[in-house]
């Protein structure tokens, strides 16, 4: 009896992660996708840790794509990093490619380039940076 009950105390937080990362894996290809304009990149603290920080760049954003063509920057806004940074935003990316991304961002490579994060987006969720584009392509082809 014993060893039932360690089996079930030891596959239980397994079996609830795992049903946790399902059902946040469904939501994520659930969500509508929006697109929305990056700025305010600050090259010391680019790749601390191996994300950018970043702010959204309404101004540059086309609220078409949201509901009523209204930007939701209160979403947005409530969902920075850890609700304490507001509009501030980071993007993480595998440590074997933040060098080269740094060198972009640092030469000053980024001056005639579009910087977008696609989010998956729909009113009352909290917003999910699914992927980041330079000129519309995937960030990986810049940095290859």
């Amino acid at each position: 009896m014993t060893k039932k009950i360690n089996l079930l105390l030891t596959a239980a937080p397994v079996l609830f992660l795992a049903l946790l990362t399902a059902a946040l894996a469904v939501m994520r290809a659930g969500l509508p996708e929006v697109t929305v304009r990056i700025a305010g990149y600050d090259p010391r603290d680019l790749l601390s840790g191996h994300y950018i920080a970043y702010t959204i760049d309404w101004e540059n954003t086309d609220c078409g794509q949201f509901e009523n063509g209204i930007c939701p920057k209160e979403a947005f806004y409530e969902s920075g990093i850890d609700g304490l940074w507001g509009n501030n935003h980071r993007f993480y990316i595998p440590e074997r490619k933040a060098a080269e991304l740094d060198r972009i961002f640092r030469n000053g490579e980024n001056d005639d380039r579009v910087f977008e994060v696609v989010y998956g987006f729909a009113p009352g969720f909290r917003p999910l940076a699914k992927r980041m584009l330079i000129n519309g392509q995937d960030w990986r082809k810049a940095v290859d």
